[in-house]
């Protein structure tokens, strides 16, 4: 790969060296200032009878996408949602769901995207600190919903709306819907029947979604984008050289919730993809549904790897692009999947990329014509990075080490009612331009490709019951844990699993001695189920004497990490 030609300053944010490998269009290129709906619907108009969704046997055409996004609209103004007003949807990426989402976009309201995972207690509170006016859920989270502190209409989502006959055949949503006066989703739309659309909005750079993430203190934070945020990631990856022709072939396994869901879908649809909507996310049964569809285009994560390698056969030189996303794998691993791709006709690589849900998802990614294995690639062509030495806040040269820091405009808007936190994140340099911190370790080499070395803050990637992958946060475990009156102190260890990804344990100690063990750990136990997500419960409440320190006064995670595996060679 041939260095840059001009002379380099040393500085990767002043010299840029990934410039090289885009066109000078996509340099230049204005990037488009429209709504998310505006932006798949100028893309759209004049192609209404192609196919947007396959959803398990059921077609819709980008016409019937948009008559299902029109009407949407019509029921949430009948409901009395306006510009501005916030609606919560704790839902996967079924047809509803997607059209509701663009839906509140047309009206200039704001999707509050919240995990399927989340607890009883969490749901109440992400519609109370967010004013939701509404709450969309999907059918199987009923179970979660408490109507006696939901005062809010809430519209149940059915999973079988949109499917085929034959498999919607064998789904029924159960009794819930009447005895809870929840409100299905076609009494939803018949209620708007008569009301009209209006105009649709035109604000690009207000918020349009919030999704949620988690900083260093891992209390929850709503992330808000904006159409622009979302609309340039997009349009930047249409840009870089990557090909999307109209009605090529997308699998999305990606649930709305993620920022990263979020963008693929707008990607998809705003190109004129034929988009299989796939919300079973257990990993042999997404491998069996890429080897169905065969598709052209296709988004992963590490969770999904062994599975896609082992059931893949046959022929797949349809495929475009393998993007991958969620974290990084190994060396061989991803030498391995590249050898299985050639051997079965893939002119593919897995693409790695970087991103964060700050950054509206990816900002930095490898493309088939521009690749580096064991790195997560050279930023979008509108975005820039730059990295700081931990001590002193300068900026690092080629191969140095630091905090890797993004500008560009896919930067969020900010934390929801969050101005510290925002302002602890994003910070604003002499020419006015943002930088998001990500709280990464790494370096930039002389080629433009980023390299990834390590985390400054504690998250780590796990599985939830549904086998999707979430964020998990030690701290907001501690936080909880440490509100009992009885706990000193909590420390939490994360471990490698199999089925997993990885899993946390719980260390406390306890203010005095004498406090019965046995009933702390019970009232945790409890605690944990009611306040947390499900896939941050630990999977071992352990009480200690002493917390281990280091000797600069902080929690010694490592003798933590020992402890928890001498305990568990001991019962082994």
């Amino acid at each position: 790969m041939e260095t840059n030609e001009k002379e380099l300053t040393g500085y990767p944010s002043i010299d840029k060296p990934w410039l090289k490998y885009y066109s000078e269009e996509a340099i230049n290129a204005p990037l488009p200032e429209k709504t998310m709906y505006q932006y798949v619907y100028d893309n759209n108009k004049d192609h209404l009878s192609d196919i947007a969704f396959i959803y398990y046997g059921g077609k819709i055409s980008y016409g019937d996408f948009f008559d299902n996004i029109h009407n949407t609209v019509k029921a949430f103004r009948a409901f009395g949602i306006v510009c501005g007003d916030i609606v919560t949807i704790m839902s996967m990426h079924t047809p509803e769901t997607v059209c509701a989402i663009y839906a509140l976009n047309y009206i200039g309201a704001i999707a509050n995207l919240i995990y399927m995972t989340l607890s009883e207690n969490e749901i109440v509170n992400a519609i109370k600190n967010t004013d939701s006016k509404m709450l969309m859920v999907l059918e199987p989270a009923l179970d979660r919903i408490n109507r006696e502190k939901i005062d809010i209409p809430v519209v149940v989502l059915s999973v079988s709306q949109s499917m085929a006959l034959p498999i919607k055949a064998a789904y029924t949503l159960k009794n819930k819907v009447s005895k809870h006066s929840f409100i299905t989703f076609n009494d939803f739309i018949v209620k708007g029947k008569n009301t009209e659309i209006g105009k649709s909005s035109t604000d690009c750079k207000t918020t349009s979604v919030i999704v949620y993430t988690s900083g260093t203190t891992g209390e929850p934070k709503g992330v808000c984008l904006s159409s622009f945020n979302i609309n340039s990631v997009v349009y930047q990856f249409q840009i870089s050289g990557n090909v999307y022709g109209r009605q090529e072939t997308f699998l999305d396994i990606i649930p709305p919730f993620f920022a990263y869901g979020v963008s693929m879908i707008q990607l998809a649809i705003s190109s004129g993809l034929l988009t299989t909507l796939h919300i079973n996310v257990d990993a042999e049964n997404v491998a069996q549904e890429f080897m169905k569809v065969k598709p052209n285009h296709f988004a992963s994560g590490p969770a999904f790897l062994d599975s896609i390698v082992s059931n893949m056969k046959g022929d797949m030189s349809s495929l475009i692009n393998f993007t991958g996303g969620g974290g990084a794998i190994s060396e061989d691993k991803e030498f391995e999947l590249n050898k299985t791709l050639k051997e079965h006709g893939a002119n593919v690589k897995y693409l790695i990329g970087y991103g964060m849900t700050e950054l509206s998802a990816a900002v930095c990614a490898c493309f088939n014509h521009i690749y580096k294995a064991q790195t997560v690639g050279v930023p979008l062509p509108k975005s820039c990075v730059k990295i700081l030495n931990m001590e002193n806040g300068e900026e690092q040269t080629y191969e140095q080490v630091g905090e890797v820091c993004f500008s560009g405009p896919s930067i969020m808007m900010g934390y929801y009612n969050n101005i510290d936190a925002t302002n602890e994140i994003i910070s604003v340099d002499s020419t006015g331009n943002k930088w998001l911190n990500t709280g990464d370790l790494g370096y930039v080499d002389k080629e433009g490709f980023l390299h990834i070395t390590g985390k400054i803050k504690r998250i780590y990637i796990t599985k939830g019951a549904d086998d999707a992958t979430y964020k998990l946060f030690p701290k907001q475990i501690e936080n909880l844990f440490e509100e009992n009156h009885y706990v000193e102190s909590c420390a939490v260890i994360v471990k490698d699993n199999e089925i997993k990804l990885t899993v946390p344990i719980a260390f406390i100690t306890l203010k005095e001695n004498n406090t019965d063990r046995n009933n702390v750990i019970k009232a945790l136990w409890k605690k944990a189920k009611l306040d947390l997500p499900s896939h941050m419960i630990p999977i071992d409440i352990i009480a200690i004497d002493n917390m281990p320190m280091t000797p600069s006064g902080k929690i010694d995670y490592r003798a933590l990490e020992k402890m928890a595996e001498e305990m568990e060679n001991k019962n082994e």
